[in-house]
């Protein structure tokens, strides 16, 4: 990654260079499958906001299994232009998960946060401002890239942020996995499926 990779303009030289193709793999369809069977089976399909979406690829993952809205923030201006989508049902959207807001009264069955949240100091305070979006019974989909050493920094985040989804107090874990792809050299993500307790 860039050493500006944090700004806007970092993330779209990046994109613009192709540094994001690999997302498009085989390997990395694991992931976006599970998060589509979430929505699917919980009946969250319908109003997604795909926070740090890129270009669009839970977009493409989504269309066909029936996604009515699809509200897709990124803060690369770059991979949005790159991104396909038919924008009768798709809206894209330039912005910083830590300041974005949604519309005014705009409010989702579910808020997707796929390996973005590495690049927030507190995970659980960024998901946790979302949840005035989060429609009654909406679900929240967490997905995070963890590397194979325990004590790496992306790992360190990983836990508190399962930590604060933990508290039975304040979420309802409805799913949990660890998924491992050997085609990708034994690479891991963490992937959770919460919503708000009532």
């Amino acid at each position: 990654m860039s050493n500006n990779a944090s700004t806007a303009e970092g993330w779209d030289e990046e994109y613009v260079a192709g540094r994001w193709a690999f997302l498009r793999s085989l390997p990395e369809s694991g992931r976006y499958g599970i998060i589509g069977m979430w929505l699917n089976l919980t009946n969250s399909i319908e109003d997604v906001l795909d926070i740090g979406c890129g270009e669009g690829l839970l977009y493409e993952r989504l269309q066909p299994m029936g996604v009515k809205r699809y509200v897709g923030m990124d803060l690369s201006p770059a991979s949005l232009k790159i991104a396909n989508v038919d924008p009768e049902i798709a809206s894209l959207r330039a912005g910083d998960m830590h300041t974005f807001e949604p519309e005014a009264n705009e409010r989702f069955s579910a808020i997707v946060f796929n390996e973005v949240l590495h690049f927030a100091e507190d995970p659980a305070a960024v998901v946790e401002r979302y949840l005035p979006y989060l429609k009654d019974d909406g679900v929240i989909a967490l997905s995070m890239y963890s590397p194979n050493k325990p004590n790496s920094g992306a790992n360190k985040l990983i836990a508190k942020l399962w930590d604060a989804t933990d508290d039975a107090s304040k979420w309802d874990v409805l799913d949990d996995y660890r998924l491992t792809s050997d085609k990708k050299g034994s690479v891991t993500w963490r992937m959770r499926l919460v919503k708000p307790v009532a």
